[in-house]
């Protein structure tokens, strides 16, 4: 009975990141040696046409150029002929159930009811299963909101297309870079991102037939690509804790074709559930090596025609890299020419898989958003600012405004500075005191310096000519921090009197100061050193995790002069490591220095647990934060008096904004705008490190609006090909040249490391 079997297998791509096509045809020519496999193929370039288990190729032109009326009527006939169908293509069984939406007896994919419950990143269908969905939202929120969630989960987040691709986004530029790459390639906006889960990659196969699983394997990954795709795995029986459950999901689901659950096992022995995909995956023969046929189960569940059970080779599998010979019907395309400075074709989706997305997103636009899934996520909101934004903002006369200007937001400063003291004077106690020092490098002017006097901040220099602004402004030798690796910079020109505290950026410097002060050439109430966070790379303090330079500083401890307090610094950005794991740094850091009290005999009287935090994290968990920080230091560190912490950036970013004005507007064939700005990266030169919330100037209103993420693009006035002020917003649409468009945002970095450039 098995020679009248004819079963088609699409997806044959065999590149680096390959289709399980092939694979299904070894494990079907495995359990059904008489039965005649076709290839279905969208490009001649996909290597698998050439695989010798395929007695026919079924090529069709690429899916951009494909009638996909016509191929649909083809499909159709061939399913009315008897010939089963199974897919690899994740876009063409999402087609196929917008074509079939009943299905069909010969058709082994899902419906387009199951596909709705199995579509990423929620996966609604997990509910009944024991295992837990990581946490996501969609790219359509604003970037602010978007910043605030790579800082929440420690930049451990994953950005994903709708239907394939997986992108780590360690910061906001690779986020920034791979969204325009994904929403442009597969024709929406609508990504998501989604925190990641630590632990070991494990996933279930299985087949099913009207609800019922045939076959099913536990798979753990043990190598993988760069792309984190298998390379080698080790099967197993489901456990019934899972299997069962499953059984009964995929019976509600009336699921028919294969599948696959991609999941992380966590340290806590916690299932994370990544992915349900549609169809087998790659490694789809590597089961059948280990005795779990499940292509041929599908076929036997479907067709009622027994399959040849073959013996397990091994419970482990790996993979090779092969040379086939290739088949005469299909030569190799010829080279391209190397005028353009190629050499070869890309391996990339030769298949046109992104313009059948596009397609896709074209014409049914809502139809294929039904398909994906992709109303789960909510309509775009553009991030709302704080009302005191727009309180400063209507104090300006902006037609009288030089642009591009830089805005001084007195009422947003003034309130973020009286927050960050009544803070610090809340956490205060009688055995601890707990003050802000403002980093004057972060944005050194007078306004805000006075601020910070005002406030009863100390000013922290990384210079004596910082060091010296800070006199001039009315601070006293005493209220100084000296930090950095330069601090001594120009030091003929200080005169030095009492430091607060100065904190050595290496076991040399530590050992000279402490020379100075015991000769009376310098003079400071603490002196401590700057620790290098353990895994974390950065150029600045001592490296705690060498046993070498962890010696000597020790040694170096030892030295320090009596009359001094002992200090610490410990200073990593939050807003580019991460809030949760920026706090489990400081705990790490609580015990190296309990390490070091025990091995000097010399108590740690200071921590300055300096900065890097992003407004709305300070603002978020700052109280709360410090408050355990304050309260856990003692159970570490005894002797401690003072806790420093210095959130500049969280003051200074808010406290200025960039006027500009529109110069020109430009349409795209696209219907999207690009726009010329006064402005440019000379005045906004984080623009590609941070969000900055974008307000439009209503002319006829006077009001401001909030300005979401979009297709447009703002050039700024340079003549630099990266001066780009904004790649990925929404303008009004009735924007013109002359409106006004306001960078908030813009105190911090962007104000203190900008430069005078195109202006003659």
């Amino acid at each position: 009975m098995s020679k009248e079997l004819k079963i088609y297998v699409s997806g044959l791509y065999s590149g680096t990141n390959p289709q399980p096509g092939v694979g299904i045809a070894r494990s079907l020519r495995s359990g059904y040696p008489s039965a005649t496999l076709i290839g279905v193929e969208y490009s001649n370039r996909c290597s698998g046409i050439h695989w010798h288990d395929f007695d026919d190729i079924w090529l069709q032109r690429p899916w951009d150029e494909l009638n996909l009326s016509r191929h649909a009527d083809e499909v159709k006939k061939v399913l009315d002929s008897g010939a089963l169908w199974i897919s690899s293509i994740d876009l063409e069984i999402m087609w196929l159930a917008s074509v079939l939406p009943n299905g069909h007896p010969s058709l082994l994919t899902p419906s387009k009811s199951a596909l709705d419950q199995v579509s990423k990143p929620f996966i609604t269908a997990h509910k009944d299963l024991p295992v837990e969905i990581p946490v996501f939202v969609s790219t359509d929120l604003s970037d602010w909101d978007l910043h605030a969630f790579c800082r929440e989960h420690d930049w451990k987040v994953w950005l994903k297309g709708p239907y394939y691709e997986a992108v780590r986004t360690p910061d906001w530029p690779t986020l920034q870079h791979f969204r325009h790459v994904l929403s442009t390639a597969w024709a929406t906006e609508t990504l998501a991102l989604q925190s990641h889960v630590s632990g070991y990659e494990e996933s279930i196969m299985f087949s099913a037939y009207r609800g019922e699983i045939l076959e099913s394997v536990r798979m753990q990954k043990r190598d993988l690509t760069e792309l984190s795709k298998t390379w080698a795995g080790d099967s197993a029986d489901v456990p019934e804790y899972i299997l069962e459950p499953l059984k009964q999901v995929v019976k509600e689901l009336k699921w028919t074709g294969g599948a696959e659950l991609e999941m992380v096992r966590d340290a806590g022995d916690k299932l994370w559930l990544l992915e349900w995909n549609p169809r087998f995956p790659a490694w789809v023969h590597g089961s059948t090596i280990t005795g779990r046929n499940i292509p041929a189960a599908l076929v036997e569940g479907a067709t009622g025609i027994p399959a040849v059970h073959a013996p397990a080779e091994s419970n482990e599998f790996t993979r090779v890299v092969l040379e086939i010979p290739v088949n005469q019907a299909y030569p190799l395309s010829p080279l391209p020419e190397p005028f353009g400075g190629t050499i070869g074709h890309s391996m990339k989706h030769p298949s046109g898989l992104l313009q059948f997305a596009q397609m896709l997103h074209g014409p049914n636009v809502k139809e294929a958003i039904e398909i994906n899934g992709a109303g789960n996520f909510p309509e775009k909101v553009p991030e709302e600012v704080p009302k005191s934004f727009l309180t400063d903002l209507n104090g300006v006369n902006f037609s009288n405004l030089p642009t591009p200007s830089s805005i001084f937001m007195a009422d947003t400063a003034a309130e973020y500075f009286m927050s960050a003291a009544e803070l610090t004077a809340k956490l205060s106690t009688e055995q601890v005191v707990v003050n802000c020092g403002y980093s004057i490098k972060t944005n050194p002017d007078d306004r805000l310096l006075q601020l910070a006097l005002d406030s009863g901040f100390f000013a922290e220099a990384i210079s004596l000519a910082e060091a010296h602004k800070a006199l001039a402004a009315g601070f006293c030798h005493d209220q100084l921090i000296l930090n950095g690796p330069a601090k001594w910079w120009r030091r003929d020109n200080f005169a030095i009197g009492e430091f607060h505290a100065i904190f050595c950026d290496s076991v040399e410097e530590l050992i000279s100061v402490g020379h100075e002060i015991e000769e009376g050439k310098l003079n400071s109430q603490v002196l401590g050193v700057r620790i290098r966070t353990p895994n974390v790379p950065s150029r600045f303090g001592v490296s705690i995790d060498s046993p070498r330079v962890y010696e000597r500083l020790i040694e170096a401890i030892k030295t320090v002069p009596r009359s001094c307090k002992l200090g610490v610094h410990f200073h990593m950005a939050s807003s580019n490591i991460g809030v949760k794991r920026w706090w489990h740094l400081f705990e790490s850091m609580l015990r190296w220095c309990n390490s070091i009290e025990a091995l000097t005999g010399r108590l740690i009287e200071c921590v300055d647990i300096g900065g890097g935090w992003f407004p709305d994290d300070l603002r978020k968990f700052g109280e709360s934060r410090l408050k355990a920080a304050v309260e856990t230091i003692p159970d570490f560190l005894s002797a401690v008096e003072q806790v420093i912490t210095e959130p500049g950036k969280a003051l200074a970013q808010p406290s200025m904004a960039l006027a500009t004005q529109i110069l020109e507007v430009r349409q795209r064939e696209d219907h999207a705008i690009e726009a010329v700005v006064d402005g440019s990266i000379a005045e906004l030169p984080m623009y590609a490190f941070q969000p900055h919330r974008v307000l439009s100037l209503d002319k006829e209103s006077g009001r401001w609006r909030s300005l979401g993420y979009g297709k447009s693009v703002l050039f700024g006035r340079l003549c630099m090909e990266h001066d780009i002020v904004a790649s990925s917003i929404e303008l009004p649409k009735d924007i013109q040249a002359g409106d006004i468009l306001v960078f908030c945002d813009a105190g911090a970095y962007d104000r203190s490391m900008s430069y005078v450039f195109g202006v003659g």
